[in-house]
């Protein structure tokens, strides 16, 4: 801002870094059964930086305000971190017939809640079986 009313610009900048560790291995010992493991770790911040309202003469001929500005900034900030894991196990009953067991978790962490706290697990299991021909 700027003008008459003797505003003054500061210009702020959004800080913000995130990083993901990804791996999975499966593993086929024989044609009749395999099994599987993958996980992915994501951790993620960013922030906006302090500012000021700088602003003496309008401050001179305005009365003070009731609300502070001063944790202002801190309303975007972002501090989360996300685990994904999952493990399955494939067995062939006959040469036609299969069946599958997956299980998989997501754990999610929000280390810097601003309106409320978002963290949360979820997990489940899923039993699947299938006939090819």
């Amino acid at each position: 801002m700027g003008g008459q009313d003797g505003y003054s610009r500061n210009l702020l900048s959004y800080n913000e870094e995130s990083n993901s560790l990804l791996a999975g291995l499966n593993i086929h010992p024989s044609d009749r059964w395999a099994l599987g493991f993958n996980v992915g770790y994501t951790t993620a911040e960013g922030g906006l930086d302090p500012f000021e309202l700088p602003a003496d003469d309008y401050v001179a001929i305005t009365p003070t305000m009731s609300f502070d500005f001063s944790d202002t900034h801190s309303y975007s900030n972002i501090d989360v971190s996300r685990l994904n894991a999952d493990a399955m196990f494939k067995l062939k009953l006959t040469e036609h017939f299969w069946a599958r067991l997956w299980y998989k978790i997501v754990d999610y962490t929000d280390d810097d809640p601003i309106l409320y706290d978002t963290t949360g697990t979820v997990q489940w299991t899923t039993i699947t079986a299938g006939w090819s021909f």
